[in-house]
């Protein structure tokens, strides 16, 4: 039965007839990248209406193991608060909507902080800005129109948020079958941090016309309620420090971890890098820089001993190539770490249990690129 008409000029109505999708990236997610309102930013936030900047379509999810892609979300989204949004679109008469979808998303909200830092979000959203005509600092713009944005600001408050699991989960379908808003509305009242959503887009026709209607379905006033304190409280960033980043390492770390990290730091320091804190709200961390190479980061440790390589930010010119290659080169042959192919490009991230044991040669590397990169 339908539940939209066309009202004529005498006051009587037709009906329009409601459409079932049957090409997912046609019918969803092709509309949805073009009409990123779809997703209802009224409904999500009627004080403060959310609006979308598009980080990516199809973003990649490498595989923990090897490195390399192995999933990817139909849609990465950023509101104007920084809060990262993965869409995943399903047709109603799609099974997976019911169980896989939510495993699915449930993963990236449990390892997305692991997945991607500012620099490959920053590249991502370059991308896509371009792709719209738009520099990334066009884009941003119209996210707070009353508000100059530091792109590199906002940007890290993205990756953040994404450490802490302050982001939002949307299954956006024509139809949502009751399993699955059972499901939604389960999670958005148990997960405090993150907000679970499901958007029907619903679609009618009459002749050449197509109607869209969007709902918002598992956002309660509760919900709502708990998820403000909660921002409210965990909102503000922390300048992180040599003593409480060690601290911290402390309470997550043994203590023979925390002296590793230690011991890499201080050779850091010894060879005249630069030190860069972080912000984050509950990981601290600290980033060693190529002083002579533009001030570029070379890799990112945080307090739960995790390890990033910046492979991707160590470009833009022949020598800051070079130095990324031989760096690349001497992580796979030294410590045995798995190299995505498209390293360039990327930020692999490795568990303390990968990379402590290599801890010295790990230093090695460093005095060695640092030596034979001096003159830079």
């Amino acid at each position: 039965m339908s539940t939209a008409y066309i009202m004529e000029a005498d006051g009587s109505t037709n009906p329009m007839e409601r459409v079932r999708c049957k090409n997912e990236e046609r019918e969803l997610q092709h509309i949805l990248e073009k009409n990123p309102d779809l997703l209802p930013g009224d409904q999500i936030n009627p004080e403060d209406p959310r609006r979308w900047l598009q980080i990516a379509r199809e973003m990649p999810v490498p595989s923990p193991s090897t490195g390399t892609d192995q999933w990817s979300i139909d849609f990465f989204f950023v509101d104007q608060s920084a809060m990262p949004t993965f869409i995943e679109c399903k047709r109603f008469e799609d099974t997976r909507s019911r169980r896989e979808v939510v495993g699915q998303m449930l993963e990236y909200a449990a390892n997305g902080h692991y997945y991607w830092n500012k620099e490959m979000i920053r590249d991502f959203a370059e991308k896509s800005a371009k792709k719209n005509g738009f520099s990334l600092e066009e884009s941003l713009s119209e996210l707070r129109p009353d508000q100059e944005i530091d792109v590199d600001t906002f940007l890290e408050q993205v990756e953040n948020n994404l450490r802490e699991g302050q982001i939002r989960l949307v299954f956006f379908l024509e139809e949502a079958p009751m399993e699955l808003k059972s499901i939604v509305d389960f999670l958005n009242r148990q997960m405090e941090r993150s907000e679970v959503l499901l958007v029907e887009a619903r679609q009618y026709r009459r002749d050449n016309m197509t109607v869209v209607v969007p709902m918002l379905f598992g956002y309660t006033e509760e919900a709502r309620q708990v998820k403000r304190i909660v921002t409210v409280v965990d909102g503000l960033r922390k300048q992180w420090t040599h003593d409480s980043f060690f601290a911290a390492a402390r309470v997550k770390l043994p203590e023979q971890s925390v002296n590793t990290i230690e011991k890499v730091f201080e050779a850091c320091k010894s060879l005249s890098c630069n030190i860069a804190w972080g912000t984050g709200k509950i990981d601290g961390s600290f980033s060693v820089k190529w002083p002579q190479g533009g001030n570029k980061t070379v890799f990112t440790i945080l307090s739960n001993g995790r390890l990033w390589i910046s492979f991707g930010a160590l470009g833009g010119n022949e020598l800051a190539e070079s130095f990324r290659d031989r760096l690349k080169d001497l992580t796979a042959n030294r410590l045995g770490l798995t190299i995505p192919d498209d390293y360039q490009h990327r930020y692999p991230s490795y568990q303390i249990s990968e990379w402590e044991p290599k801890a010295d040669s790990l230093i090695q590397i460093l005095r060695e690129l640092l030596d034979e990169f001096q003159q830079a």
